[in-house]
């Protein structure tokens, strides 16, 4: 049980990577808090919880709202007796050629993306440096790398890359009592990967060393091993999960 008697947060965790990193969470042993926007579904995912054998504790906010945030902190805290771990995993894209975008939309996917993960890690790491333990886990993304950023979706690159940089910076600020790191998917099999075209996601497939989409649950081990006593000596990293979609250039 690499997380056992840890506690850990992760926001954006009723679905895709977040749903697939809380069970992974709960089998591995921690307490596990997820942190939502849309509270719609936690009936069902606490029953899922139940089913998996660990205990859910479900709390609704925005995470580019400071008081929404510090408040669903605070009530994790009080929840699960303290917090280990925060994954950062709240993300939002809103593809759109760069001539059409918005600066409504551009501010709306830096704020989910860059300034959400901010307020939370600044939010728990108070109570990390308090018990001079922590860790923090930022979901970036190979789009945030040098030359896989995509037309379209500019500002989610940006922001992913931006969080690359924070990550190794907080990880500098936070040590040596908090480890920062990040784990950063290609292309995953997630509802926002299967909205694409049939030719979309082929080329994905082809783009991919081992020739598959990333399972949500590929991404998760990842998020384990970084919160786990196996990652005791690493801070400021990257883990790029994406099957080798990175060796090809463009």
């Amino acid at each position: 049980m690499m997380l056992e008697g840890k506690t850990g947060l992760i926001t954006g965790g009723g679905a895709g990577i977040g749903w697939a990193t809380a069970k992974a969470f709960g089998a591995e042993g921690a307490r596990v808090a997820i942190l939502e926007l849309n509270d719609q579904n936690f009936p069902d995912l606490r029953r899922q919880a139940g089913e998996a054998g660990f205990e859910l504790l479900t709390l609704q906010g925005d995470v580019t709202n400071q008081e929404q945030v510090t408040g669903a902190v605070g009530r994790a805290v009080e929840a699960l007796g303290r917090l280990d771990i925060l994954v950062n995993n709240a993300g939002l894209t809103i593809p759109r050629p760069f001539l059409e975008k918005t600066a409504e939309e551009w501010r709306r996917t830096l704020e989910v993306n860059l300034v959400g993960p901010f307020l939370c890690a600044q939010a728990a790491a108070p109570h990390m440096l308090a018990r001079k333990y922590g860790r923090i886990v930022n979901i970036s993304s190979i789009r945030g790398f040098d030359h896989c950023g995509r037309e379209g979706v500019m500002d989610y690159c940006a922001a992913k890359g931006g969080l690359i940089n924070f990550t190794k910076t907080l990880a500098k600020e936070l040590a040596p009592h908090i480890n920062v790191n990040s784990v950063a998917p290609g292309h995953t099999n997630t509802a926002m990967v299967q909205k694409l075209p049939q030719e979309v996601r082929e080329n994905m497939i082809r783009g991919s060393f081992l020739k598959r989409l990333a399972e949500p649950e590929d991404i998760a081990k990842a998020v384990v091993f970084m919160s786990s006593g196996y990652a005791d000596f690493i801070t400021g990293q990257v883990l790029l999960v994406d099957g080798g979609f990175h060796l090809k250039e463009g």
